[in-house]
């Protein structure tokens, strides 16, 4: 996978042993590149590239920002989905078929059931596992807690979306002003023993840590 922007000389690609780090000193520039990357992501066309085997991708499927830190939303409704669709296809797997129907037929009789008192007929006419699993509000458990557990869920949340859509290009925008170098040194090395492809995208420099392949951009436009 490799990145560009045309007013960032670097063309930014991911190994097995670091993590692209940019610091971008310059407020205008910071903007730009954050609000160029946000726009590509909804789809709108932008001078950003994004590849892969040497072949331009589609940002709205291949690349996702993190900006919030806070209150991360592990739970987002594009996984969820995902999620649904996989119970659906195990759902209707030859091993769990007859366990299935068996199911649907026990729901469709215990409705007709409960409406054996009412003043008139009724059939249930959307009986599946499409709407059981929508009427169950699948969701992934949310009991992370703490700094090492909110950089936990970040990670998990990666894995998730690897399993279930695709590898990604994650943009952690200012993640080092929310968590102390000891939980980003854990982080970064997670990041790099299950090959995730991060940039993360920084405002100021801050120490440097073990994996971190680092470019700044200061105030003046130069590279370092």
């Amino acid at each position: 996978m490799k990145f560009a922007h045309p007013q960032i000389n670097k063309v930014f690609s991911w190994n097995e042993s670091t993590v692209p780090t940019l610091i971008i000193e310059n407020q205008g520039l910071f903007r730009t590149f954050l609000q160029d990357i946000h726009l590509a992501i909804d789809g709108v066309h932008t001078k950003v590239v994004l590849s892969l085997g040497n072949k331009v991708v589609d940002m709205t499927k291949h690349a996702e920002l993190i900006t919030d830190f806070i209150c991360f939303d592990i739970n987002k409704k594009s996984l969820l989905s995902k999620i649904c669709a996989a119970l659906e296809h195990s759902a209707s797997s030859p091993e769990k078929f007859v366990e299935t129907q068996q199911l649907l037929a026990y729901v469709e009789n215990s409705i007709n059931d409960w409406a054996f008192d009412l003043s008139c007929d009724i059939s249930p006419s959307n009986v599946s596992v499409s709407s059981i699993l929508k009427s169950a509000g699948i969701r992934i458990n949310d009991d992370y807690v703490g700094e090492i557990g909110a950089a936990e869920k970040i990670v998990d949340y990666m894995e998730l979306v690897r399993e279930f859509d695709r590898d990604k290009l994650f943009v952690t925008v200012n993640m080092r002003s929310f968590f102390s170098d000891e939980t980003i040194s854990k982080f970064l090395a997670t990041v790099v023993s299950h090959d995730y492809k991060v940039l993360m995208l920084e405002s100021c420099a801050y120490d440097l840590i073990k994996y971190e392949d680092r470019l700044i951009i200061d105030r003046d436009l130069c590279e370092i």
